[in-house]
């Protein structure tokens, strides 16, 4: 009876199964997309600094623009955008994924408190 408790509280319990499932799911994802958020972030970083140089550069030398540095402008700033609305939404998956290894520690707990009671049993009999 008692090795049919642990069956059944181990191999044939879906809460057990599927939390574990979701927390190694969202943490390789989680991992995956904190380096990509990163290597997000530092590019970011250096196109600032770049459109920055580009904006002393042209004080310094006080020239006119012409319409070739006008649509340069604008397709740097249209990366720009992209750059940063990519970065968000690799953000956003980030914290969902963190989300979602919370909810499969959610059910684990909910597990442990279900076979609470086998649990003690077990331990009442190792005494």
């Amino acid at each position: 009876m008692l090795l049919w408790r642990y069956y059944y509280a181990i191999k044939k319990n879906n809460y057990l199964k599927i939390s574990i499932i979701l927390i190694a799911t969202f943490s390789i994802f989680a991992v995956i997309l904190n380096i990509e958020g990163s290597n997000c972030l530092s590019k970011i970083n250096s196109l600032v600094n770049e459109q920055e140089l580009n904006k002393t550069a042209q004080t310094q030398t006080q020239q006119q623009q012409s319409e070739s540095q006008q649509n340069e402008n604008e397709n740097e700033i249209r990366e720009s955008v992209g750059l940063i609305n990519y970065c968000f939404l690799v953000t956003n998956l980030y914290v969902y994924s963190l989300f979602g290894i919370i909810i499969g520690i959610i059910i684990i707990a909910i597990w442990y408190m279900k076979y609470k009671k086998i649990w003690s049993n077990i331990i009442k009999r190792n005494r």
